[in-house]
């Protein structure tokens, strides 16, 4: 049986790309009406979610299934051939004594926003203990992402 995309109820350009291509390998697609799952949603055999990291913990459990949650350190340790960069897993206490700027962000998600920053300018509320990745700043001609399963796109 072919699996079934299961959509947050917001639209976003991402979601609409995954809905086409699920469409196009024959996949079911549905779209949450809300935030809880319905019953008859419930029973698809195959979901494959898609929602937004802060409600797919509860979704996912509503479903009965486990998140895979990839190790802080994934991107540093992927091969400088695909990351064209240099990246390190610090603390946030290390980022804040850094000289110069550097692209900052959260390893897995989005407790504070992605972008470049001074050591001094990184947000205060979170302890110093707090991962993050921090790379050389790049200016991108253009970008491109994709999902990619056993290295196969």
């Amino acid at each position: 049986m072919r699996p079934t995309l299961i959509l947050s109820p917001r639209f976003t350009e991402d979601d609409q790309a995954l809905w086409r291509g699920a469409i196009h390998l024959g996949w079911g697609v549905e779209r949450l009406p809300t935030w809880r799952v319905p019953p008859d949603i419930l029973t698809i055999p195959n979901p494959v979610l898609y929602v937004e990291a802060m409600f797919a913990p509860s979704i996912a459990k509503s479903f009965g299934l486990r998140l895979l949650q990839p190790p802080d350190d994934w991107l540093p340790c992927l091969p400088e051939e695909y990351r064209k960069r240099q990246i390190s897993l610090m603390s946030l206490g290390q980022a804040r004594m850094l000289e110069g700027i550097a692209f900052v962000k959260p390893p897995n998600d989005k407790s504070f926003p992605a972008k470049v920053y001074r050591g001094s300018e990184l947000p205060h509320e979170y302890g110093d203990d707090t991962p993050v990745l921090v790379a050389e700043v790049v200016q991108w001609e253009v970008e491109f992402r994709c999902f990619v399963l056993d290295r196969e796109p």
